[in-house]
């Protein structure tokens, strides 16, 4: 099941585009799903989807990326038992950290079914010079969604003239050089250039952005429970999140174990003795870090 994580500012055109998604989609035979966030209590967005068919789950009240991540777990878990989809769109709130809507998607018991293609950055080309005039925490949670983004969408590019269109590109160029960058109007992105393999293989890092990785560890080294903690306190700053399902040598149960930033919890669980053993590790420059898990 494949994931493209779809951001951006409110009034970007974010729907537009995955209404072109789930068209392109359908027509290259992919069977799509939705998951729609949005703050408020009610969902305007998931009126706006033109397919009624496609299936959609919408989280309203909050932000997938901190009091809803539960949420989107759960929403994944069912839209994979009853529908299978080859593909889901998740459009996010606008306010939405991009590390922690990927922390969302990768619960344990999902990351074997997930791969996790794209983190698309919807950007109003009429809007993007007003930015730094904004509030400051607002204007940096903006720039960190695009530093964080794989493809950036400059959209409504008709809005603007040719001279501001291209200091536009230099500039984004700049805030995140690994990014696709493509540029349209009315949301037509491209599918094809989103679904290029970045998606994780056991034991190697698979990555949405050259600095950001998640690394599937199957089968981790059989070790004590002491040894574990001290092999996740002595992992670098780097390594934001560590999730998955584990075996002690000194410990009769299964173990979830989850490590954020510092934080460590290790919770035995009653599952089968076949349960699969990995563990899932979110950070950046995963490819330099020797890890001893």
């Amino acid at each position: 099941m494949e994931i493209i994580i779809i951001g951006g500012f409110l009034g970007s055109g974010k729907t537009s585009a995955i209404n072109h998604l789930i068209a392109d989609a359908l027509e290259n035979n992919l069977n799509p799903a939705v998951i729609m966030n949005e703050f408020g209590k009610r969902s305007v967005d998931g009126q706006l989807i033109e397919r009624p068919e496609v299936p959609m789950s919408e989280i309203t009240e909050g932000c997938i990326c901190c009091v809803m991540k539960s949420d989107v777990s759960q929403q994944l878990h069912e839209l994979y038992l009853k529908y299978q989809p080859d593909i889901i769109f998740i459009e996010c709130s606008g306010v939405a950290e991009p590390l922690a809507v990927v922390d969302a998607c990768f619960t344990p018991v999902l990351a074997p079914f997930i791969t996790l293609r794209s983190m698309v950055g919807i950007i109003d080309a009429s809007m993007y010079s007003r930015i730094k005039s904004y509030p400051q925490d607002i204007a940096a949670l903006f720039y960190e969604q695009l530093r964080h983004c794989s493809t950036l969408f400059v959209n409504k590019i008709d809005k603007i003239e040719v001279e501001e269109t291209a200091r536009l590109l230099r500039q984004l160029e700049r805030l995140n050089s690994d990014a696709n960058i493509q540029v349209g109007q009315f949301g037509e992105l491209n599918l094809k250039s989103l679904l290029e393999p970045t998606h994780i293989n056991s034991n190697a890092c698979g990555t949405l952005h050259s600095n950001i990785n998640h690394q599937f560890i199957e089968n981790p080294r059989l070790q004590t429970k002491e040894e574990m903690i001290s092999a996740l306190d002595n992992l670098p700053q780097d390594v934001y999140r560590v999730k998955g399902f584990v075996r002690f040598s000194d410990q009769q149960h299964v173990y979830l174990v989850q490590y954020a930033q510092g934080n460590i919890e290790l919770s035995p669980i009653q599952l089968k003795a076949d349960v699969p053993l990995y563990l899932i590790v979110i950070g950046k420059h995963l490819k330099q870090i020797q890890l001893d898990l």
